[in-house]
């Protein structure tokens, strides 16, 4: 009787989920229904769905695929009660009388009235049964598993509802819900309707906190959505959304949240520029048709409608709103900010009130902001509502407007070719005044000289470019010259792969207006500190300010 050792080891046990204390399971008497029957029409059905989620459909269908008879009895106090009656020698009584008799009491009394009537005032009037000689009958205490409840929803709700159709468009649950509304919804509605309650899945994960950890009340890191809506505005909450994968689960915390309002910070102060700066533009007689636009302008309309193109097709009508929280993000940050909108103060600030180039401009700013506005609106609907006050539109909220349409341009194949290669040719001048301002040698762009060394097709290009080429580059068109191909190369420009820039000081003086240095600074009379273009400007638009002086 010796004990030769004693040790001890720490093994997982099932726990009651809300006051985790072990359980212990024992085996009892239950209802089960079969699918046997039916299984492959389920099946069938599965592979007739469309799954937002791919994987979402190998997981139900093994799971119906591999499952055995559906357990839909639960002891519990209250819930859906089993019409299920007992004789007095034990036998189980269901029958379609029985049956119908209940649905119709519940329909006039509502299924508490299983609670609160005995089994033999629950039957139909008269009813006899072999196994009670004496007429005493019991009912059953067990309630219907939840799942055969809300499974059976298609009936009590499409079914019951005209407005409403049958299957519905889609169903929109948790992932958790494959072995749960899913899959009680499609056995259920397959066993009587044979065809599947649903013509789409959409599942989406769960939501964890920072460390990526379950949110619970226990272990107080819950973030309570009222919280973040007074704090920062429900359209945050709203793009963080937008801003995740939600086919898995998703982190969010205070620190996420501040993250995204900088990403909405972004897309707010876009947005307030491209108002800002077609304030005076009335779109029914100043736009500018696409064919008559710069080839600057008409390259950013077509990625316009790219982008357009992108959301619509790859976004929302898949709704994948990850993609059209990247593709806003990368459209407002890359071909806008980063490029059109880096140069365009230098033509809505300093042209004419209705000079072309500046209509132009605002043409596509315009048609921009309408677009993005009525993009965003299912994202950020009380931004998008605000923006759409300040734009000359006719339906008076955004929310009544369409989603706007799209084309493809007879010339787009070629404008996205050139202007793919122009930004490969700006981003070098870049990097090379770039090396200029670290080594001191001037400090803003418009300080320098630049004088560019091409090779064929850069030279070809740079001919092609209707645009202001020293715009676009946002350095002085006194001091930007491009010499012939094959021309030798000095030392000290900096040398890419098939074009050299030389970077030198610019000898000039700054025009007060358009703050470039220019060589003909001082050429006006009246206006001495302005460059010539600028004194053209302001003594066209402003003749009694010239006249009178601009002290006054």
């Amino acid at each position: 009787g010796a004990l030769l050792k004693l040790d001890f080891f720490t093994h997982s046990y099932p726990h009651d989920w809300r006051t985790k204390k072990p359980v212990i399971y024992r085996a009892t008497p239950q209802w089960f229904a079969s699918i046997d029957k039916f299984r492959q029409n389920i099946l069938d059905e599965i592979e007739k769905v469309d799954w937002i989620i791919p994987w979402g459909k190998t997981r139900l269908y093994n799971m119906i695929r591999d499952r055995g008879d559906w357990v839909i009895s639960r002891q519990r106090a209250w819930g859906v009660p089993l019409p299920i009656f007992y004789a007095e020698n034990g036998e189980a009584i269901i029958t379609p009388e029985t049956i119908e008799h209940v649905a119709n009491l519940f329909a006039e009394h509502g299924s508490t009235i299983w609670f609160e009537k005995e089994a033999e005032e629950l039957l139909p009037a008269g009813f006899t049964h072999p196994g009670s000689p004496n007429g005493k009958f019991s009912k059953e205490t067990d309630i219907m598993d939840v799942w055969f409840d809300s499974g059976s929803s298609h009936e009590a709700v499409l079914r019951q509802r005209p407005e409403l159709t049958f299957p519905a468009d889609m169903y929109l649950e948790g992932s958790d819900q494959y072995r749960g509304w899913f899959n009680s919804s499609i056995t259920t509605s397959v066993a009587i309707n044979e065809v599947a309650p649903y013509k789409a899945v959409l599942s989406q994960g769960f939501t964890l906190d920072g460390e990526g950890r379950k949110m619970s009340k226990s272990l107080g890191n819950t973030i309570a959505p009222e919280k973040v809506i007074k704090q920062m505005g429900a359209d945050i909450l709203r793009l963080w959304v937008s801003s995740v994968d939600y086919e898995s689960d998703v982190r969010v915390s205070m620190d996420i949240l501040n993250q995204v309002s900088e990403v909405y910070r972004k897309i707010r102060n876009t947005m307030r520029f491209l108002l800002a700066n077609t304030n005076d533009f009335d779109p029914a007689k100043d736009t500018v048709a696409f064919e008559d636009l710069r080839s600057v302008d008409q390259y950013m309309m077509v990625r316009l409608h790219q982008t357009i193109k992108t959301i619509r097709e790859d976004g929302y009508d898949k709704y994948n709103f990850l993609h059209i929280y990247r593709t806003v993000i990368n459209f407002l940050t890359v071909d806008m900010s980063s490029f059109y909108l880096d140069f365009a103060k230098d033509v809505v600030y300093i042209e004419g009130q209705n000079d072309f180039q500046r209509r132009a401009m605002q043409t596509v700013f315009y048609q921009t902001a309408v677009a993005l506005t009525k993009l965003l609106t299912p994202i950020i609907p009380h931004t998008a509502e605000e923006i759409w006050s300040y734009l000359k539109e006719e339906d008076d909220y955004v929310q009544l407007a369409e989603l706007p349409g799209y084309q493809v341009f007879a010339n787009q194949a070629e404008l996205l070719d050139q202007w793919s290669a122009f930004l490969d040719f700006r981003d070098n001048v870049l990097k090379a005044l770039e090396e200029a301002r670290n080594a001191k040698l001037i400090g803003k762009s418009f300080e320098a000289k630049v004088t560019v060394y091409p090779s064929e097709p850069v030279a070809t290009l740079l001919k092609a470019i209707d645009s202001d080429v020293p715009q676009l580059l946002i350095i002085s068109p006194d001091f930007f010259e491009v010499a012939e191909a094959g021309t030798a190369v000095p030392e000290d420009a900096y040398v890419f792969e098939d074009v050299a820039i030389l970077v030198e000081k610019a000898e000039g003086e700054v025009c007060e207006r358009c703050r470039q240095m220019r060589k003909d600074v001082g050429s006006h009379d009246h206006l001495p500190t302005l460059c010539g273009h600028c004194a053209e400007i302001v003594e066209e638009n402003y003749p009694e300010a010239v006249a009178e002086g601009f002290e006054k």
